[in-house]
């Protein structure tokens, strides 16, 4: 714990000098005891080669790379007895500069019985991938904070859809220090979505897994995730209501009822939360009280850009 806890003080230290102060760093600490203690179930191990330099910490290399010209994460030892419906078995994602690349991935056909069937075949595809911090922490000063004691402060880095190296570029300006770090690739007939625990180290199994059966998943466009990606990455919510976001989104329209069976939530707060999506323009709804359908529409997504 205290090594991953100066690794992670290093990193913020990567900020302004200003920003990090006893206050910033305690902060710190108590986000990254938080999330240790989460325990979300991973399904593969992570290394990475940066610069034809091998790291087995995404933190190592934030400390040692000032910028990115090639990128490979290579996922080792993963847990086949595990739940992988919403995940897609990978072996590998290489980036290059610009946001070009490729994954190298297993057969897994997730809607038949003997899912595994197939997954001697490694399937190889260029994809143009993306990533951005999911959950993660900028140090901020007891100065800047005290100066924002009736009103949220400033975002110090709001998360976009970018290319591996100017993501990293970003992360590195403010001292970001991400908890999950998500990598999309899009083929040209369909997306992959990776979300990485940078501080263990490891690929976490989609939330989706233990709410929701694959039956109600919906096929989508490279085109439509890669519009929802933009406004997931950026859209400031807590993780509830994200996660609901991303549930209706890759369903064929769900309603309050099967978010509260799904989530394991009352009735009111699946109600409230997806509200409030409709609210922010991110959702739509059909139908009446209490029989709402709530859905969201390739329309809906380019209208919030």
């Amino acid at each position: 714990m205290m090594d991953i806890l100066r690794k992670c003080e290093a990193v913020i230290g990567l900020g302004p000098e200003s920003e990090v102060d006893e206050y910033a760093v305690k902060e710190m600490k108590k986000r990254v005891k938080s999330h240790l203690q989460r325990k979300r179930p991973a399904l593969a191990e992570l290394a990475f080669v940066i610069n034809n330099k091998p790291y087995d910490s995404l933190l190592d290399a934030l400390l040692d790379v000032e910028s990115i010209r090639s990128m490979e994460v290579r996922f080792l030892r993963p847990n086949i007895r595990e739940n992988w419906d919403f995940n897609a078995p990978t072996k590998l994602i290489k980036a290059i500069e610009g946001g070009y690349g490729g994954v190298a991935f297993f057969n897994y056909e997730a809607k038949a019985l003997d899912k595994w069937a197939h997954a001697g075949e490694l399937i190889e595809k260029k994809a143009m991938i993306r990533a951005f911090p999911v959950e993660f922490y900028v140090p901020r000063s007891i100065a800047t904070m005290s100066r924002y004691v009736q009103e949220d402060p400033p975002r110090p880095l709001v998360p976009r859809l970018l290319p591996m190296e100017k993501t990293w570029d970003a992360m590195r300006k403010v001292g970001t220090l991400p908890l999950i770090a998500r990598i999309c690739a899009y083929t040209h007939e369909e997306r992959f979505s990776y979300d990485l625990d940078v501080i263990e180290g490891a690929l976490l199994r989609d939330f989706r897994a233990e709410h929701m059966p694959v039956t109600r998943k919906k096929k989508r466009s490279p085109e439509e995730y890669f519009y929802f990606d933009k406004i997931y990455a950026s859209t400031d919510l807590p993780l509830l209501p994200k996660q609901i976001f991303e549930a209706v989104f890759e369903s064929d329209g769900l309603t309050a009822s099967d978010i509260s069976h799904f989530f394991k939530i009352t009735m009111d707060m699946a109600l409230n939360n997806l509200r409030a999506l409709v609210s922010r323009g991110l959702v739509e709804s059909e139908g009446r009280p209490p029989f709402e359908t709530y859905r969201v529409t390739f329309e809906a997504l380019k209208g919030s850009q």
